[in-house]
């Protein structure tokens, strides 16, 4: 069974490079000020180094909630339901 490290990470890798390049300037631009990420640490970080950002600043189930809401304003509302699913089913 896999952990929701896995699930974010497994969700970002389905993300195109430009994608998760507007996926990151969402996390550092459209959260909250006092829940923004700051931009350095995300100017040359890869899908394991965003997920463990995330993780480290909004906690697991912090970061699937701000991780849907951003696949949501992308208007990737697929990949947004199936990791919904699949940390419900976790």
């Amino acid at each position: 069974m896999a952990n929701i490290k896995e699930h974010l990470l497994n969700t970002l890798e389905e993300l195109a490079t430009e994608d998760l390049k507007m996926f990151q300037w969402h996390l550092t631009n459209n959260v909250e000020d006092d829940k923004h990420i700051p931009k350095s640490r995300l100017e040359k970080a890869d899908r394991h180094d965003t997920v463990d950002n995330m993780v480290q600043k909004y906690g697991q189930i912090g970061a699937v909630e701000i991780t849907l809401d951003i696949l949501k304003k992308m208007n990737n509302n697929q990949l947004a339901e199936e990791l919904r699913t699949k940390v419900k089913n976790n």
